[in-house]
């Protein structure tokens, strides 16, 4: 073996180690830093929020929500730090007493819960709301039990009875506060998390159908969530009947978006009439003071959220992990549409805060919380996309294979590398060969060599030599 071929045999076993590996390569590369990208994201929603949480209320209320809003943001990067920093296997282990808390919280907030409006959604005096834990909950405990079922997921007893109990039991815990966005809210991390995890498609058509049916039976019986239909319609079909706050926030957006940049602050007088403009209309307020500009913003911190988050899940090193950064991709993009939808009347009026930004504690806590987790799970990802599916998307035979464990993808120096000692390897065979080809060759001249000599042995041969010697005579 030539000292080439020494070096290039050392560098292929070197290559195959590590293409041996390849998770924890990628997690030792990952874990030495932060996701920037992300961290930048967060903190640019969190200032912005703050910045439009005093303008909107300040008019009301003074400082008052723009302090409480420091302080909600304080605890959520406390949450954010303690969730980042355990491994995100803990939480899967905890799966089951994580749910069974959330579950305890939703019940004991109908016995218990403050009343405000002819609704029970809150305990200690307004400060701790279940339902925005229940969605965390949901998103852990979801994940852990789609990942623990393997194929079993794609059958109706072993995989969609459990899981349509599961959420049939928590929407309903959530109505009867009652709360239905949040129960569509929390509907739509479930059947995301069971469909990205291989759950069938047209078992999930066959039960989103039945679950609609229900859930518009429910709205239709519900004073409160029948009358909020109602007046969206009224604002759709007669602009000039729309209720106080859908005029209002059409008009501060509209304000806003002619004026381009947004517009004159001094105009105040929509914020003293519209209700909860810095929580359930936000959005409303940075149209009015940031005009289309600022709200486009908004939007394209959101885009970038999702895309970083959906990278952090298709990388993810295992398919707990990646389940959970999709189902905190789905909760804070979804909550976000249905925030916008609202401000924008498309959709009815439903309470729901603008995640990082919109006032409030539980939301901002667990929102926080979620973060950190997501955080935890880039750093255990890998810098590519990973060399298996973590997913299997339900729709037939289009679901990736995943093999067994430890199997890795060699990288394309130590494929080369391999190539080039094959390839060295085998033009020393075929220099063999000629070498071997060339001793035949000698062998078979000797041969004929040695023919001749018999032959001059022969009698013939002897008279030859005897006639010879006579003419010399």
């Amino acid at each position: 073996m030539t000292k080439y071929q020494q070096t290039t045999s050392a560098v292929t076993q070197r290559q195959r180690k590590r293409a041996a590996s390849p998770g924890k390569r990628a997690t030792m590369t990952v874990a030495r830093g932060l996701d920037y990208p992300l961290i930048a994201i967060l903190a640019t929603m969190l200032a912005l929020g703050l910045v439009m949480v005093y303008s909107a209320s300040f008019v009301q209320a003074g400082a008052h929500f723009f302090l409480s809003q420091i302080m909600w943001i304080a605890l959520g990067i406390g949450a954010l730090f303690v969730t980042a920093n355990i491994p995100y296997r803990f939480w899967q282990r905890m799966a089951i007493p994580i749910m069974l808390v959330a579950l305890v919280l939703l019940v004991a907030v109908l016995i218990f819960g403050d009343e405000v409006n002819n609704a029970q959604r809150t305990l200690f005096n307004g400060r701790v709301q279940p339902s925005e834990a229940a969605k965390l909950a949901v998103v852990i405990y979801v994940a852990a039990w789609v990942s623990s079922k393997g194929k079993q997921l794609a059958e109706v007893e072993g995989g969609l009875i459990p899981f349509a109990i599961l959420m049939g039991l928590v929407a309903a815990l959530v109505i009867m506060e009652p709360s239905f966005s949040v129960a569509i809210v929390l509907l739509t991390i479930g059947v995301t998390i069971f469909f990205v995890g291989g759950g069938d498609i047209k078992q999930l058509l066959i039960v989103g159908a039945i679950g609609s049916v229900v859930l518009l039976l429910l709205l239709w019986q519900s004073d409160y969530g029948f009358a909020r239909i109602q007046a969206w319609w009224r604002a759709l079909s007669d602009p000039s009947h729309a209720s106080y706050d859908i005029a209002t926030s059409m008009r501060m957006l509209h304000r806003g978006f002619r004026i381009s940049f947004g517009a004159d602050p001094s105009e105040w007088m929509d914020k003293w009439a519209i209700s909860l403009l810095w929580s359930d209309y936000l959005f409303t307020n940075i149209g009015h003071d940031l005009g289309f500009i600022g709200a486009v913003t908004v939007v394209g911190l959101f885009a970038a959220f999702g895309y970083r988050g959906l990278g952090i899940a298709l990388n993810a090193p295992d398919q707990f992990s990646g389940l959970t950064a999709i189902g905190i991709v789905t909760w804070v993009l979804t909550q976000a549409i249905v925030h916008i939808g609202t401000s924008l009347a498309l959709i009815p009026a439903t309470g729901q805060p603008l995640p990082f930004m919109s006032y409030g504690g539980s939301s901002m806590v667990s929102c926080m919380a979620a973060m950190g987790l997501l955080l935890s799970i880039s750093r255990a990802a890998t810098e590519k996309k990973a060399p298996y599916a973590h997913f299997a998307f339900g729709w037939g035979n289009w679901r990736p294979r995943v093999p067994d464990s430890g199997r890795g993808q060699r990288s394309k120096t130590a494929r080369s590398v391999e190539r080039k000692s094959a390839g060295d390897r085998g033009q020393g065979a075929g220099g063999r060969r000629q070498g071997a080809g060339g001793r035949r060759q000698g062998a078979g001249g000797r041969g004929q060599e040695t023919a001749t000599r018999s032959q001059a042995r022969k009698p013939g041969g002897r008279t030859d030599r005897a006639s010879r010697n006579t003419s010399r005579r």
